[in-house]
């Protein structure tokens, strides 16, 4: 396996866990909706821990950590922008640019 492959996995449920935690907050409140949401959040999150732990076996903490990060937070505002028709002004987008430019350059050897 690909020690990308390692890094790539925390990411992918830390941003999954926050999306949960967005469909959470269109339930109400303790509802059973809401709580079965927030679980599997948590569960995510736990997931994206685990994981990471592992990929700071294989990569410096300040590239696991930068790195994932930053793709966190650039799939979460693509998925805002898919999923919940969410808008960018130019200068947001010019952000998520430079976003994607950082990760490529930390990660680039």
């Amino acid at each position: 396996m690909s020690k990308y492959v390692i890094l790539v996995v925390p990411i992918i449920f830390s941003t999954t866990a926050q999306l949960l935690i967005k469909v959470a907050s269109q339930k109400p409140y303790s509802s059973f909706g809401w709580f079965c949401f927030i679980a599997l959040s948590l569960v995510s999150y736990v997931l994206s821990f685990v994981f990471y732990s592992v990929a700071v076996r294989y990569f410096p903490i300040s590239v696991a950590s930068t790195v994932n990060t930053v793709s966190v937070m650039l799939l979460v505002i693509i998925f805002g922008v898919v999923l919940w028709s969410e808008s960018l002004s130019v200068t947001q987008i010019l952000g998520i640019c430079l976003g994607f430019v950082s990760v490529a350059l930390i990660l680039y050897k």
